[in-house]
């Protein structure tokens, strides 16, 4: 009986894959090389059931750390898990999440109408913008967050320029990844400079060009599930 059921998903895998067609299976291919999920639903949902008590403890972190009635910002945020959680945590804050991802920047913006009060959603937004070019004003941000973004970025000493760039005088960064902001990016993991040719300039994000071998995701996977991030603090001296 077992083996029949067996045989039977198999065969309504089968069918639902030619179902889905080549360009399909070109987009999820596409989608999985820009964020290791086929999209960005599949990876909300992933990361909410495998990394979400350690969401819970970075937004705990968050919102003990920025000072009250302080601007947040939250660089990578993704689908918004952290910054949401902040948002019910710490009301007195204003809250910004960045991410170069159009399509997690939507879902992001959907999950805070539908999860918050109409008065707590009027002090969260979320921005579809490139680490290296953040659409905010000089020192004009009291914290800055990142949790499992850095690593995507093919240029962390661009994006940390940009941090200081944006952070008041005596503001902060936390970052809590697998790699340093400090470092060059790592070969290993596939993320380097983007190819020769492309048009957009040096430690831009590039949609669609993170080039992750099967074998990158699943060496990040392991390392996010068998050792807890690395907490990592930038600081711009105060005047």
């Amino acid at each position: 009986m077992r083996a029949h059921r067996v045989a039977a998903i198999g065969i309504a895998a089968a069918a639902g894959a030619a179902f889905m067609g080549a360009h399909r299976f070109g987009q999820a291919a596409a989608n999985i090389r820009r964020y290791s999920m086929p999209n960005a639903g599949t990876y909300d949902l992933v990361t909410r059931l495998v990394f979400g008590r350690r969401y819970d403890e970075i937004a705990l972190t968050i919102a003990a750390e920025a000072p009250d009635g302080g601007t947040v910002v939250d660089l990578g945020c993704g689908p918004g898990e952290v910054l949401l959680r902040v948002a019910a945590l710490a009301p007195s804050l204003d809250l910004t999440g960045v991410d170069l991802d159009a399509e997690m920047i939507e879902r992001a913006k959907r999950k805070a109408d539908r999860r918050l009060a109409p008065a707590d959603a009027r002090r969260v937004r979320f921005v579809a913008a490139d680490a290296s070019a953040l659409p905010l004003p000089d020192e004009s941000v009291d914290l800055v967050v990142s949790s499992y973004a850095v690593h995507h970025l093919p240029d962390r000493h661009a994006a940390r320029a940009e941090i200081m760039r944006v952070l008041k005088p005596g503001g902060r960064a936390l970052i809590w990844d697998i790699v340093s902001p400090h470092g060059e990016p790592d070969p290993a993991a596939g993320h380097g400079s983007p190819p020769a040719g492309n048009s957009a300039p040096v430690g831009h994000q590039v949609p669609g060009q993170h080039g992750l071998s099967a074998l990158a995701i699943l060496r990040m996977w392991l390392r996010f599930g068998r050792i807890p991030a690395d907490r990592y603090e930038l600081r711009k001296p105060a005047i």
